[in-house]
């Protein structure tokens, strides 16, 4: 009778955590869905803005039925209104909510990881200033992890939109100094005396603020954007991209 109970009980508690798809067109779909409504409030990528962020972590330990329901019907005493669409819908949703806090290497992603990686190393020209795994170039950020480390939305917007947030050590600089000279390249620190430069050669500047005529500043990330296909095949190499094995990928 114990063991029946015990049975019947995890049986409950897994189906309550089985209702959620999380193949890579499912999560497209929710996407587009919640980019027309729901990033209003959650943010484009659940950072949030007028309501609660998504990547705190609560929404991640909701049971698959919770957070359906919270969807669908909206969260009481909130202004999380309910969301009259069908049940496809709100599961599509719910998968793309799950993927922002899960790794780009444990989702499923769309695109060509072969055809990703041939762009990387090749025309795209990405390996011009990164690097996996020994193969690459500077001064752009070590990707070798980057598949553990992020989440698809956000390599999404790091190859889309490489603008929108530039890390610290990352923003481009071009220093001229008294000699003429001038060097080009991130600013891997910066203070009242100096400037530390790393060009797209490797090679680390350390330059004293006494030595400098100007230090020309921009805004903008030195990478440019991908679209279309290329974006997609690039997010799919990327997201496969781990320095431990990828043991639980769907």
């Amino acid at each position: 009778m114990r063991l029946w109970l015990l049975l019947a009980v995890a049986s409950a508690v897994f189906g309550q955590n089985d209702l959620i798809p999380r193949d890579a067109a499912a999560v497209e779909a929710g996407r587009r869905i919640y980019m027309g409504s729901c990033s209003g409030c959650h943010g484009a990528t659940g950072e949030g803005s007028q309501g609660p962020s998504l990547l705190s972590g609560r929404a991640g330990r909701l049971a698959d039925r919770a957070l359906l329901n919270a969807i669908a019907k909206g969260v009481p005493g909130t202004s999380m209104p309910d969301f009259p669409m069908g049940a496809e819908k709100v599961a599509q949703v719910a998968a793309f909510v799950r993927s922002l806090t899960a790794p780009a290497i444990r989702t499923q992603t769309p695109g060509d990881p072969e055809r990703g990686r041939q762009l990387f190393f090749g025309t795209a020209g990405c390996a011009g200033c990164h690097m996996i795994l020994g193969a690459g170039g500077h001064p752009g950020p070590d990707l070798s992890n980057v598949g553990a480390d992020r989440t698809v939305p956000q390599l999404r917007e790091a190859v889309t939109r490489p603008s929108a947030r530039i890390a610290e050590g990352y923003r481009a600089v071009k220093a001229v100094l008294r000699d003429g000279r001038t060097v080009e390249g991130v600013a891997r620190n910066h203070n009242n005396y100096s400037l530390h430069v790393l060009d797209k050669a490797g090679k680390l500047h350390l330059l004293q603020a006494s030595a400098l005529t100007a230090m020309e500043w921009r805004d903008s990330s030195i990478m440019p954007p991908a679209a279309g296909e290329d974006a997609v095949h690039l997010i799919a190499f990327l997201a496969r991209q781990s320095t431990r094995p990828a043991g639980g990928v769907p």
